[in-house]
């Protein structure tokens, strides 16, 4: 049995590099869990032209019509497939076939300027048409049973999954500057500016921290920008920024003290911060979203409000207090083990074998 897992892009749509993000990372965890169950996968996402390609031993297919109309792109993908597994709800209008499944990653319509009504009716259309709707946090599920209590049932929550044999707390004791680490993508949603008003006047009081800004390479010209904006603090020692690629990041998260993840509105269970615990690192992250059902605040992490004051507030404490460090980061590590990989791909088996049946 064939599925193909539809995404707006595993590919960048001109079909010559690969994408390095959550949703992505998502996408390889599932095609994983499909492959060893037995089904056979193919992927198809938007693009600017038509084109294939094989990566990973996966056929991926670009649909140019997404170029004119999401829709369009859509039908045709549903043209060229018979079983579906929707990775993402869009945000537009869209038809899914019947008895599939799809995936939300939560409630991501709290951001300024952002219709929560025609979200909302989004959301309604999918879960009158999908056999089941995955999230992949309570808070969609939350604000679903509190819209249209009819559709609950259709939900199931899988929280995102983290690797803990690539991600672990490093085997000496970290040693030299407090390290400050951010490993996020170059979206505004993610609180790049949050952060840097946050340690900026750190870095200028503290000359034992220093900032390390992992970033995705999806965006050449916004790093471009980034290296322009931290120039100065880049000669002085007190920042780096670097590309980093996912077989990077483990080690990344290693060397790091402390770990900032300020996103400004919510998304689900972040994967930077499920990486940043299982690599015992102190984490301080924003009171939103999906986060909130991780970080117990004081216990395994600290939580603060979306803004640069409570931010850098939390890190001062942190890099002020190695034992708080330290008591933070174990329990971390310990919280970890239930987003462990192997149990998340348990769970994803059970629901595909519901919804597609025996391979």
């Amino acid at each position: 049995m064939r599925i193909s897992l539809v995404i707006p892009n595993l590919l960048t749509w001109d079909g010559e590099r690969l994408v390095t993000g959550g949703l992505e990372r998502l996408a390889w965890h599932l095609i994983d869990v499909m492959r060893d169950e037995g089904y056979e996968v193919d992927v198809h996402q938007n693009a600017s032209r038509d084109w294939q390609r094989t990566v990973q031993g996966v056929s991926v297919r670009g649909h140019g019509l997404a170029a004119i109309s999401p829709l369009a792109a859509l039908e045709s993908i549903h043209h060229e497939t018979e079983r579906c597994l929707y990775l993402s709800i869009l945000q537009e209008p869209r038809a899914f076939r019947p008895h599939s499944l799809v995936v939300s990653h939560g409630v991501w319509w709290d951001g300024k300027g952002i219709a929560a009504e025609s979200h909302l009716n989004l959301c309604r259309s999918v879960l009158e048409q999908a056999a089941e709707v995955v999230s992949v946090d309570y808070n969609f599920k939350n604000v679903m049973r509190a819209t249209f209590p009819d559709y609950a049932d259709r939900i199931t929550v899988i929280p995102n999954p983290v690797d803990l044999a690539r991600f672990h707390p490093p085997a000496a004791q970290r040693q030299g500057k407090v390290q400050v680490l951010f490993p996020r993508r170059l979206d505004p949603a993610r609180g790049l500016d949050l952060f840097l008003d946050a340690m900026a006047p750190l870095l200028g009081e503290r000359r034992d921290m220093e900032a390390v800004l992992a970033v995705d390479a999806n965006d050449p010209a916004k790093t471009g920008e980034l290296h322009e904006r931290l120039a100065d603090l880049t000669a002085a020692g007190s920042a780096r920024v670097q590309t980093a690629t996912f077989d990077q990041m483990p080690e990344l998260y290693r060397r790091a003290d402390i770990v900032a993840i300020p996103s400004l509105y919510s998304e689900g269970t972040s994967l930077s911060l499920l990486e940043a615990l299982a690599s015992g690192c102190a984490v301080v992250a924003s009171d939103v979203g999906g986060i909130t059902n991780v970080v117990l605040d004081g216990f395994n992490g600290l939580l603060v409000p979306p803004q640069a004051h409570y931010l850098r507030e939390g890190i001062a404490a942190l890099a002020a207090d190695p034992d708080l460090r330290a008591r933070l980061g174990a329990n971390a590590c310990a919280s970890a083990v239930a987003f462990a990989l192997p149990r998340w791909a348990a769970t994803w088996r059970g629901v595909l074998l519901r919804v597609y049946g025996d391979p």
